[in-house]
C-alpha cells in the first residue's frame, strides 16, 4: 500500500486554491469543508483491477464476448451497486494525481457554491472506469459501435481526462463517420497524456503520435488537407519515419494530384 494513497483517506479541505474563491459568509461556512475519500488501494479495488486486466488479456486472445459478459460485467455490477445512486461525487481515476485533480476541482466548485453535491468526493480506484473502457474496446472490436460509445462515455464520466478512454471514443466516432466529433477529442489527447503519470515516456510518445494520426485522418475526411499534413508531420516529429503517417502523407499527395487534374 502506498503511503501517499492509503486504502481510506478522509481529509477535510478548509480552503482551496490561491485566493480566487472569496471567503464565504457565515451562513455558508459549511461549504468551506469538503471531505475527500480514497478507496483506491483497498484489497477489493486491487482485486477488481486484476480482474479487469485479466479480462483484457482474454480479449486479446479472441475471447471478446466472454470477457464482456463475464469478468468485466462482474466488476461493473459491483461498482454500480455500491455507487450508482450515490449523491457523492464519484471518480474512478487511473492514478493518484488524476484522482486528486478531479476531487480538488469538485471541492472547489462546491465551496464556491457552484455544485449541489453532498460535500464529499470519492475516488474508488481505476477498476470501474477501466471496466467500462474495456467493454467499449470489446464492442468496438465486434463492430458494435453504438454500444462501444455508450460504455466509453461512462468511463470518461468517471475519469474525464484519461487519454486512453478519450482516444478510444475518438476512434469510435471515426468509425461512425462523426469526423468533427472525433477530431475534437483527438485534439484533447496530447494534453490529457500529461496526467497519465503511470505511463512511461515511450508509451506517452506512442499515444501522442496516435492522436496526431487520428487528427490527420479526420482532417482528410473533412477535406482540410493542409491541417492533415501538419498533423501527420507532428507524429513523424515524435517518431521519425513512422510508417503509417508517411503512408498517409503519400495518400494526401495523391489526392492533391487528382484535384489538380480536375
Amino acid at each position: 500500500m502506498h503511503p501517499w494513497r492509503p486504502a481510506i483517506i478522509a481529509g477535510v479541505i478548509a480552503v482551496l486554491g490561491t485566493g480566487a474563491t472569496p471567503a464565504a459568509p457565515a451562513k455558508d461556512k459549511a461549504r468551506q469543508n469538503y471531505a475527500i475519500v480514497v478507496h483506491a488501494d483497498s484489497a477489493q479495488s486491487l482485486a477488481d483491477e486484476k480482474e479487469v486486466h485479466d479480462a483484457v488479456m482474454a480479449m486479446r486472445d479472441g475471447k471478446v464476448q466472454e470477457a464482456i459478459d463475464g469478468p468485466l460485467t462482474d466488476v461493473v455490477n459491483r461498482y454500480e451497486k455500491a455507487y450508482g445512486k450515490s449523491k457523492d461525487a464519484v471518480f474512478s481515476a487511473r492514478n493518484p494525481g488524476q484522482g486528486m485533480m478531479y476531487m480538488t476541482f469538485e471541492a472547489t466548485k462546491y465551496i464556491a457554491g457552484a455544485g449541489n453535491g453532498s460535500g464529499k468526493a470519492i475516488d474508488v480506484g481505476p477498476a470501474w472506469a477501466k471496466a467500462y473502457w474495456a467493454r467499449g474496446y470489446g464492442y468496438s472490436e465486434l463492430k458494435r459501435f453504438p454500444e462501444a460509445e455508450a460504455e466509453l462515455a461512462k468511463a470518461i464520466a468517471l475519469s474525464p481526462r484519461d487519454a486512453q478512454f478519450v482516444g478510444e471514443l475518438a476512434y469510435v466516432y471515426q468509425m461512425e463517420h462523426r469526423f468533427a466529433d472525433s477530431l475534437a477529442l483527438f485534439q484533447k489527447v496530447p494534453e490529457f497524456i500529461e496526467t497519465m503519470e503511470d505511463w512511461d515516456e515511450a508509451t506517452k510518445t506512442e499515444f501522442r503520435c496516435k492522436a496526431f494520426r487520428g487528427q490527420g485522418y479526420d482532417l482528410v475526411e473533412l477535406h482540410r488537407l493542409d491541417e492533415a499534413e501538419k498533423a501527420y508531420q507532428s507524429c513523424i516529429a515524435l517518431i521519425p519515419g513512422e510508417p503509417k503517417s508517411l503512408g498517409e502523407l503519400e495518400y494526401i499527395k495523391g489526392l492533391r494530384a487528382k484535384e489538380a487534374k480536375q
